[in-house]
């Protein structure tokens, strides 16, 4: 039966007269991908000597702060198209298509770069080197006599720590072995490998957000954020081989399936350790059959590996633990500890000790329930993590990538900034000491904390005045 017209007033009507038509800002979100491809492109150039546009733009004072110029001026436009993101209801089909295949784009520009922010991806193609020669790079340490037949003019020289053996994870060392396997010597195709899997993570995070009834176009928080398009399309890091098994834990354990959402954990954190803040949060929704399954792949990972290397299995790891040497960007409780231990013999072991007592005391205290269960999972993950970032020694800014699918399912502002913030850390390196200027720790974590303490009040002031403006509302006689 046909019906009449809507009564004005109503909901609808004011929401079409305060919100932009959404053609408006689907254009306007074309305008701010196609001003960010820019910035991207001129970013490209210019590591290789070609000022695109603007003098300052080159990096004739050098990598870093140029970096950091694009960065932030990329970051400042991701936040407007993060704004119309998350505004847009209408035609959310286009706007997811939209974002997507801007994302695609941006990745594409800086795919085809030589790293020069992080020499880690030269690591990456050494040991699928290593092990295509048959040998372990858990045994051995790049300058070690036994590999001296592998050194060459390209990689070797690249190589951070030649002297240390590896310390990436068993399951990132079958990655390794089966795309060198593919392409041997090619840190191109490496790259590549990285961002099609990185594409992967942004299809199924529009997979999750669908199963959540959540808009798709919150997938911009992941798919546009300048450190996941540096660190991964530009850098090259491992944290893009792991995202997807991440997001596939997410997607089976929504759909009840605790088995592979074990199995998709445990390839996760055997690729990258941190992935593991997950099992206290998702086991103790769901019970001990996640952690079996995490906890059988990464055991048969690690043991794939003991044949050849024995008791060095965990390479470099131990050493990187406890090496007082071996902090960058540490967070207050680190250095607080850090301090502490200082005292004694073994500050970097006294310091790692507290990171876990801290991760320990958080995973066992009572949570609320009245949330949607992955939604309650999610802000338990986001407090375990950043009390890693609070008391860790090492916090990279390719450490917080694993954050932005999450921001997707929860938005935070604290997140939000310190996912933007965090590339003030590369600071460091324009130092002639290479320390750390401590405006810089304040300005990446000071507002973090404010952000973090002033949340749960906002939210219910929100809610109290959401209340009030509504109850004069509920009471009126139609």
């Amino acid at each position: 039966m046909p019906q009449g017209p809507r009564p004005s007033g109503t909901r609808c009507e004011g929401d079409a007269r305060h919100q932009p038509p959404a053609l408006n800002k689907a254009l306007i979100v074309i305008g701010l991908g196609s001003v960010s491809s820019f910035l991207y492109l001129s970013f490209a150039l210019a590591t290789k000597g070609i000022p695109l546009a603007l003098p300052f733009f080159t990096l004739r004072k050098g990598v870093f702060p140029s970096f950091l110029l694009h960065f932030y001026l990329l970051f400042a436009l991701y936040l407007v198209a993060v704004w119309c993101g998350f505004r847009e209801r209408a035609n959310a089909l286009f706007m997811t298509v939209t974002l997507v295949a801007f994302s695609i784009a941006f990745r594409a520009i800086l795919l085809w770069t030589q790293p020069v922010l992080s020499d880690d991806i030269y690591r990456y193609v050494w040991d699928g080197r290593v092990q295509a020669a048959g040998l372990s790079p858990y045994l051995y340490a790049p300058e070690a006599p036994e590999l001296s037949h592998l050194r060459d003019d390209a990689i070797y020289p690249r190589l951070n720590r030649p002297w240390a053996r590896t310390i990436y994870p068993p399951g990132a060392q079958w990655l390794f072995r089966g795309i060198y396997a593919a392409k041997p010597d090619s840190v191109q195709f490496l790259k590549g490998a990285i961002v099609a899997f990185d594409l992967l993570t942004i299809l199924l995070l529009i997979k999750l957000l669908r199963m959540l009834k959540l808009p798709t176009g919150r997938v911009i928080l992941y798919a546009w954020h300048p450190l996941a398009i540096f660190e991964l399309a530009g850098s090259g890091h491992l944290e893009g081989l792991m995202l997807p098994f991440l997001l596939l834990c997410l997607v089976f354990w929504q759909r009840r399936r605790d088995g592979w959402a074990g199995v998709s954990l445990g390839a996760a954190a055997a690729i990258k350790l941190y992935p593991a803040i997950l099992i206290p949060a998702l086991v103790r929704r769901r019970g001990a059959r996640l952690l079996l399954a995490a906890a059988t792949v990464v055991g048969l990972l690690y043991v794939t590996h003991v044949g050849a290397a024995g008791q060095k299995v965990l390479g470099f790891l131990p050493q990187y633990l406890s090496d007082p040497e071996e902090r960058f960007n540490s967070g207050p409780g680190a250095l607080l500890a850090y301090g502490l231990g200082s005292l004694s013999s073994y500050p970097s072991q006294v310091a790692y000790g507290v990171l876990a007592l801290a991760l320990i005391a958080v995973s066992v205290r009572r949570t609320r329930t009245e949330e949607k269960e992955l939604h309650a999972a999610v802000a338990e993950v986001l407090l375990l993590f950043g009390t890693f970032v609070t008391f860790a020694q090492t916090i990279h800014p390719w450490y917080l990538l694993w954050v932005l699918p999450l921001l997707a399912i929860r938005p935070s502002p604290c997140w939000l900034y310190l996912s933007g913030a965090i590339a003030i850390s590369y600071v460091k390196y324009t130092d002639e000491h290479l320390r750390m200027p401590l405006w810089a720790g304040l300005l990446e974590y000071l507002p973090f904390y404010l952000l973090a303490l002033f949340a749960a009040p906002v939210q219910k002031l929100r809610q109290i005045g959401a209340g009030l403006i509504g109850q004069p509302a509920s009471g009126r006689v139609p």
